[in-house]
Formats: C-alpha cells, sequence, structure tokens
C-alpha cells in the first residue's frame, strides 16, 4: 500500500511540474576592482566574482535561481523562487544556499501574496531610484546608510507575509509583516520583535514618487522612512530623496538625502549619485560615477567608482575615507 501511495505521489510531482512554468534564471559578475570595504580592510585591487567578500565586490551579485507560475483556475496562479546566495570566486557561497530568495504565493487580478524570505518592503518599493541598481562595491545609498531603499540596514527578511496590490492607474501598495525571531537585517542578526513594512508608489510617464516605511526590528529601535521621486526628461532622468533611519543615540543609522542623475550618451548609459548622511559620525558624503551598455544580448560591460569620507574615524585605524572601483561583464540568462 505505500508503494502505491509512493508511487502516485510521484506521478502527481510529475504532471504538476508539466502544468508548471519552470525557468532556471541567473547572473554571473566578473570584474576587477575593490570595493569600498576593501579599501578600508587595506586589500589591493583584485579579479572577482560578485559573491566576494560577502558580495560586496563588483556591480551585482552572481546567483543562480529557479521560478515558477502555475495557472490553478480560477484566474489565480502558484508562484516560488528560489535564489542562491552569492557564489564566490572559488564557487562557494557566502551564505545558505537559497539565501537569496525562498518564498511561494498565489497572484491574480486582486494583486499578489507571499510568504518565505524575500526583500524588505522598503527596498523592493525603492530599488528603482538607484539608477546603478545599489552596487555592491560603490553604493552611495549604501554606504551613507540613509538610501531610499537602504540596501544595508534594511536587507532580507525570513518568514515574511507581504501582499503586493495591482497596478491602480500607476498606483500600487505593498506591505508586510514578519513574526518575532522571523527575519534578520542585512547583517544577519535575528528581529527580537515582530515588525512591518509599507511601500506606496505612483508612476505615470515620466514621473514615479514613493514612500516606504518599516517599523524597527528589534525592541527600543528606531524606526525607517523614506521618499524618494525621479523625473524622465528624455535627455536625463533625474533622482532625489530623504531616509530618516532614526536616532544615532538610539541605535540608529541617521537621517539624510540623496541626489542623482542618469543619461544616454549613444549606447551608453552615463550617471552619478550622491548621498550625504547628516548624522553617522558626525556626518558621512559617499558619490558614485557609473556608464554600463549592453554588448551583447543579456550581457553588459560597466565601470564605476565610488569615494565615502565622514567627518569622524570608523574603525580604530582612523580611517575616514575610502574609495573603490570595478570595470567589469554582467552575464544574464
Amino acid at each position: 500500500m505505500k508503494k502505491t501511495l509512493i508511487a502516485a505521489a510521484a506521478l502527481m510531482a510529475m504532471a504538476g511540474a508539466a502544468q508548471a512554468q519552470v525557468s532556471l534564471y541567473g547572473l554571473i559578475d566578473l570584474s576587477y576592482g575593490k570595493s569600498l570595504p576593501a579599501d578600508l580592510a587595506d586589500q589591493k585591487a583584485d579579479f572577482h566574482s560578485g559573491g566576494d567578500n560577502g558580495s560586496s565586490e563588483g556591480n551585482s551579485t552572481s546567483r543562480v535561481g529557479l521560478k515558477g507560475s502555475m495557472d490553478v483556475g480560477g484566474g489565480t496562479k502558484v508562484n516560488f523562487r528560489l535564489e542562491t546566495s552569492g557564489i564566490q570566486s572559488d564557487g562557494d557561497l557566502n551564505g545558505t544556499f537559497f539565501g537569496r530568495q525562498m518564498w511561494a504565493g498565489f497572484s491574480g487580478s486582486w494583486g499578489e501574496v507571499r510568504l518565505g524570505r524575500q526583500d524588505s518592503v522598503p527596498f523592493q518599493t525603492m530599488i528603482d531610484f538607484d539608477f546603478n541598481g545599489a552596487s555592491n562595491g560603490v553604493s552611495s545609498s549604501c554606504y551613507s546608510f540613509i538610501g531610499a531603499a537602504a540596501p544595508c540596514t534594511l536587507g532580507r527578511v525570513d518568514r515574511s507575509l507581504q501582499y503586493i496590490s495591482p497596478n491602480m492607474g500607476g498606483f500600487t501598495a505593498q506591505i508586510g509583516f514578519t513574526p518575532k525571531n522571523g527575519g534578520a537585517d542585512g547583517s544577519g542578526i535575528p528581529n527580537d520583535q515582530a515588525f512591518f513594512g509599507l511601500g506606496l508608489k505612483y508612476a505615470a510617464g515620466p514621473l514615479a514618487v514613493a514612500a516606504a516605511y518599516e517599523k524597527s526590528r528589534v525592541d527600543g529601535g528606531e524606526n525607517f522612512w523614506s521618499v524618494a521621486g525621479s523625473y524622465d526628461f528624455g535627455v536625463a532622468k533625474a533622482m532625489v530623496s530623504y531616509a530618516n533611519a532614526g536616532d544615532i543615540d538610539k541605535d540608529g543609522w541617521g537621517k539624510g538625502w540623496g541626489i542623482g542623475a542618469v543619461a544616454p550618451i549613444g549606447n551608453v548609459n552615463v550617471g552619478a549619485i550622491f548621498h550625504k548622511n547628516q548624522d553617522l559620525l558626525d556626518g558621512i558624503t559617499s558619490w558614485e560615477l557609473f556608464a554600463n551598455t549592453e554588448i551583447f544580448k543579456g550581457t553588459y560591460l560597466y565601470a564605476e567608482y565610488g569615494k565615502w569620507n565622514s567627518k569622524e574615524p570608523i574603525d580604530e585605524g582612523g580611517k575616514d575615507s575610502a574609495s573603490g572601483f570595478a570595470v567589469g561583464v554582467i552575464f544574464t540568462f
């Protein structure tokens, strides 16, 4: 009887796989350079995969993933995504196997629900306002700690239940809830209280505006909120943002603003981003310059340079500045 049930289950799984639309995807970032953290640690420039040094090298994180969708009737689909942690130069992973994404859920005309490990609501809402895609190595948004998407301080979360609304005339909303000890910040530290995030976005024509909020993940900690807007003038696209990551005296990350612009010059996108944290280390300025172009289908050549300065030393060595750069190729499939 047991063998019969196992055989039946295997046949059902095969039938389900045949109905589902499952695809393998990935990204490989190969570069030469060194990140801002590498410069602070006195490391020399070298060849890197996007997964090296905790995925702080190059522009993007090398990874492989599986994603799928299946129509289950009534206008509803089942969706899932499994995505590895950063792949290092030696082929190993810099974290758990599916450390970037591991979620499943449903979608329909009413929106989408997801449960599992996924990007935080503020990150998903605001990442489009970072014109260089939150570069691993030189992101002024990340290394100022007050970017609109706050990629360093509000990273992925575990056991997160999120709802994403359908597009309603250009307006979308997203809300997420994570139970106590169910999430982790960018450093992998578990949260000690339940928290929620909210994101609102409006995009129509050349204009896009958004706001995001996340309650503190730790008891007695500081909440995060940010606003941003962008406008495409045709010859160039400009961005402005403001973020408040909490009072420094209460273990927050400070507050500040950012500006950025990107413009096509022939087939090359050229841009610059600047952020100013008014509070952390008595004031941080961080900026980056970047250029990228598609050289073959799904293959991109890029170059970027970033600089970080603070008014107070960041470590016992007394360093108050760092610079980083990368020249690389990104393969997508």
